[in-house]
């Protein structure tokens, strides 16, 4: 498998890049699982609870997708450089635990169910590394073309 580096895949940058690394992309199923590594560096980290809190489920969904959608701007262009993107909504958002615990791996699958340029709707789920379903749901995220003239035109 490919190895990619995240700051290629993502426009977030430390301490917001909470993506740890991607373990595997499959394009032809239109799939990816990435891993987050939580530890008591991360910006997320409450001391308090031994972890991250659960409610930071829906953006380890958005940036395992951003990761999925930069990783195929890479196979198209490898000069490609990574695109600020929007979740537009998400749908059956399921939690099942209160913590991302300390010193634990989690895995985010995210598999397309529609993908075009500029609209997406991805399934996504997480387990964590005894293979249990922690979090799961789906997620419609929107990337337009030029980021500086859609936040211009945002402001008229």
């Amino acid at each position: 498998m490919e190895q990619y580096k995240i700051s290629d895949l993502l426009p977030h940058r430390p301490p917001m890049q909470l993506i740890t690394a991607v373990e595997s992309v499959d394009f032809d199923a239109q799939k990816l699982i990435a891993r987050v590594d939580i530890t008591p560096n991360d910006i997320m980290y409450d001391e308090n609870i031994g972890g991250v809190p659960s409610w930071i489920s829906l953006e380890y969904m958005a940036q395992a997708v951003g990761c999925f959608i930069g990783a195929a701007d890479l196979k198209t262009n490898p000069s490609a450089k990574p695109h600020v993107g929007f979740v537009l909504g998400s749908r059956k958002l399921t939690v099942n635990l209160p913590v991302y615990f300390v010193n634990q791996s989690y895995f985010i699958h995210v598999a397309s169910a529609f993908y075009d340029k500029n609209i997406a709707n991805f399934d996504c789920k997480i387990y964590n590394s005894d293979n249990n379903l922690v979090a799961s749901g789906a997620i419609n995220v929107f990337r337009p073309d030029d980021i500086q003239q859609f936040m211009d035109t945002q402001n008229e």
